[in-house]
C-alpha cells in the first residue's frame, strides 16, 4: 500500500507539472491569437498535443495503479497516514485548480476564434460585394432589384 501511495505522489507531481506547462501554452496561444501569429499558433498546438498525449498517459498509469477506478478523493481518504494524506489532498487541490484554470483559457481561446471567423466572414463578404456588385442589384432571374427605400425623393416631385 505505501508503495503505491509513493507511486500515486510521484503520478500526481507530474500530472501537476504538465498541466502547468500545458496552461502556459494555452495561454501563449491566446497571445498568438490576439497578434494573429499563424506560425506561433501552430507551434504551440504541436506542444499542446504534446502534453495533452503526456497527460493522457500519466492518468493511464493512475488507473493502473488503482484499477477499480477510485476517484482520487476515495484514494486520499483511504490513506492512515495523516501527513501522507494531507500532501495527496495538496496535489488533488493544485491539480484540479490547474485544469480548471486551463479549461477557462481554452474557452477564452475558443472565442477568440469564433470572433476571428466573424470578422473575415464580413470582410470575404464586404470584397465580395465590391468586387461583384451586380449580386446586388440582380435577382436570381436576372431582372433588376428595385429598391425603393435606397432612391430618393425629389422636393419638386413631391410637391407636384
Amino acid at each position: 500500500m505505501q508503495k503505491e501511495i509513493m507511486e500515486l505522489e510521484k503520478i500526481l507531481e507530474q500530472e501537476i507539472d504538465a498541466c502547468s506547462k500545458l496552461e502556459q501554452y494555452i495561454c501563449d496561444k491566446k497571445d498568438y491569437l490576439i497578434k494573429g501569429d499563424i506560425k506561433g499558433i501552430i507551434e504551440v498546438d504541436s506542444k499542446l498535443e504534446t502534453y495533452n498525449s503526456a497527460i493522457e498517459k500519466l492518468e493511464e498509469k493512475r488507473q493502473e495503479l488503482y484499477p477499480d477506478k477510485s476517484s482520487l478523493r476515495e484514494i486520499i481518504a483511504g490513506v492512515e497516514e495523516k501527513s501522507r494524506a494531507d500532501y495527496l489532498e495538496s496535489l488533488r487541490k493544485k491539480l484540479s485548480e490547474l485544469l480548471v484554470n486551463s479549461q477557462k483559457q481554452n474557452n477564452i481561446n475558443a472565442e477568440l476564434i469564433k470572433h476571428s471567423l466573424t470578422i473575415i466572414e464580413s470582410s470575404i463578404t464586404s470584397i465580395v460585394n465590391a468586387l461583384v456588385p451586380e449580386n446586388s442589384y440582380y435577382n436570381s432571374q436576372g431582372k433588376t432589384i428595385k429598391d425603393e427605400s435606397s432612391q430618393s425623393i425629389s422636393s419638386v416631385i413631391h410637391e407636384a
